[in-house]
């Protein structure tokens, strides 16, 4: 057997990458076989092609493995990433808080869950368009990033609601850090086809320990949300969704009714 054989032999990853990998392996083991199970002949013509086509064999099976691996590790990441906004979707979220609340569990940590959900964020889209509020999306995850720790996680869960994971923080730290993204979430805007369009946003907060779990602690900080949402109307004289005068004094801060529900 030569090279262009097993080249021709050994074919990339396709719908059965695994039928694939074990064919390339099963034809390595057979030039070893065939060699008597040594690379080292006698100098014996028929020993040496056998040792060098197994040698081939290797080589290019673990091409085909590194390929492969660095697809599943593509393919996991998107699996793992909201397209629109490059955060994590709700499944890679979902993931970094059992990670979290698992830590949590065997080494006695705290931490703190922040809940996000933009308010009038419909009547953005029913007034520029959808493509304006996608930028309103894109806009909040960037001012997000820019405003947390290396060490913590933001998700967009989906529509116009984000959450920021915590590990290893104190109540008072998260709830620092909760003020700091409300005040400048409720100060953002961005310019749409020259008009300005003013970002507000609601905060829940909630924080875990040991023993939390991953749904009620995500009801918990949602409720939360809600609180604050109901709050910032009843100070504003009106319902969340209703016209009015964005971007008042009165709006920001309201750190005396953040959180209400923790």
């Amino acid at each position: 057997m030569d090279f262009s054989r097993i080249e021709t032999s050994l074919k990339r990853p396709g719908m059965d990458d695994q039928s694939e990998l074990l064919r390339n392996v099963h034809l390595l083991v057979d030039c070893f076989v065939q060699s008597g199970g040594g690379l080292q002949g006698g100098g014996d013509a028929t020993d040496t092609s056998i040792a060098g086509d197994a040698l081939v064999a290797a080589t290019l099976a673990e091409r085909r493995i590194n390929e492969l691996s660095k697809r599943v590790n593509e393919l996991e990441k998107l699996a793992m990433t909201d397209e629109l906004t490059g955060l994590m979707n709700r499944r890679g979220f979902d993931a970094e808080l059992n990670r979290a609340l698992s830590s949590a569990a065997r080494y006695g940590e705290r931490g703190v869950l922040i809940y996000i959900d933009l308010d009038d964020f419909k009547p953005i889209n029913d007034h520029y368009g959808h493509s304006a509020g996608d930028e309103v999306l894109r806009h909040v995850g960037r001012l997000l990033a820019d405003n947390i720790r290396d060490t913590d996680y933001i998700s967009r869960l989906g529509g116009d609601e984000f959450a920021v994971l915590m590990p290893r923080t104190l109540w008072k730290n998260g709830l620092a850090r909760a003020g700091l993204i409300e005040n400048r979430l409720n100060k953002a805007r961005i310019i749409w086809q020259g008009q300005p369009i003013a970002i507000q946003a609601s905060l829940g907060l909630q924080s875990y320990a040991s023993g939390d779990n991953p749904s009620d602690l995500l009801k918990r900080a949602d409720e939360a949300m809600y609180k604050t949402k109901r709050c910032r109307a009843s100070l504003l004289g009106g319902e969340i969704g209703q016209k009015k005068k964005r971007n008042t004094p009165a709006e920001r801060p309201l750190r005396r009714f953040l959180y209400a529900a923790s």
